[in-house]
């Protein structure tokens, strides 16, 4: 089968990538390559750092982390307004950086703007997903200023707490669990009932095998696609949907006149779905990587 060994062998490729392959995102592979300029931040060679920082964004004007340190330089030389605009830029170009959120919401909040400080320190405690303890120590100073006791005592334990793990060596704290059907699932979950009905149509009106698999599969990568861990739920749905609308709502042809054809093709889009969802999975997973 055609379709299957193309599958396999995409499986396969994006299986190396997700492996062995360097999938740090652009701004982990820009921060290890500005080294040399962070270093010069970190130890406070800041007009050298600002020089460097500088060139970098002149070189990549989409650089989320040349902006974010040239960002920094400014605020550490006094230069708020510059500080602000590109820590913003940063934030725009890489919303997956937690400390460009976190660098936004410091500067709102001693700008004295705790409400706009508490969205960006709410981003930050999210991306970082529990990395770091930064997020939770600032986001509860916002939470103090807008007179929020009970939630600033809640972030301060937990900033405690990733420290001491931190301290010993052990992993950190596990993610917040998430319903298993949020909004983006039913959402998903209507796609499903569209893709099936269209693998039915296909299925019953191709008179050869490789339009209905083309089809199936590319709506079985969508759904992995879309929901990376919850595809093979998604695939089951899209599996019981076909059947169930194949053999409800469309009429069986004489078995004289190709109903073997269609089974074949029919049981075949089904295997694929499965198989193809895990694909979608795994290019979804490494593209974002």
């Amino acid at each position: 089968m055609l379709e299957l060994l193309a599958v396999i062998t995409f499986f396969g490729y994006i299986y190396y990538l997700r492996n062995y392959a360097d999938l740090r995102s652009k701004s982990e592979k820009e921060l290890a390559e500005f080294s040399p300029g962070v270093e010069l931040y970190e130890t406070g060679r800041i007009d050298e750092a600002l020089l460097y920082f500088d060139q970098k964004v002149k070189q990549r004007p989409g650089s989320c982390i040349a902006h974010l340190y040239r960002g920094l330089c400014q605020k550490a030389k006094g230069e708020s307004a510059q500080a602000f605009a590109d820590i913003q830029k940063a934030v725009s170009l890489d919303d997956e950086v937690f400390q460009a959120h976190l660098q936004l919401g410091i500067l709102h909040l001693e700008a004295n703007n705790a409400e706009a400080a508490l969205v960006a320190f709410n981003k930050a405690v999210m991306k970082a997903q529990d990395t770091s303890a930064e997020p939770y120590k600032w986001r509860a100073a916002a939470y103090l200023t807008l007179n929020r006791t009970e939630e600033a005592t809640a972030d301060l334990a937990t900033e405690k707490l990733i420290i001491q793990k931190m301290e010993n060596g052990s992993a950190v704290l596990p993610k917040n669990e998430t319903p298993f059907l949020d909004k983006k699932l039913m959402v998903s979950m209507v796609m499903v009932v569209f893709t099936s009905a269209l693998v039915v149509a296909v299925v019953k009106r191709s008179e050869g095998v490789h339009f209905p698999y083309l089809v199936a599969v590319l709506c079985a990568i969508a759904i992995g696609f879309a929901e990376p861990r919850k595809g093979w739920f998604l695939a089951l749905m899209q599996c019981v949907l076909v059947l169930a609308g194949y053999f409800l709502f469309t009429s069986q042809i004489d078995p004289r006149g190709g109903q073997e054809l269609e089974n074949f093709r029919l049981y075949g889009s089904v295997v694929l779905t499965f198989v193809a969802s895990f694909l979608g999975g795994f290019m979804k997973r490494a593209f974002s990587m």
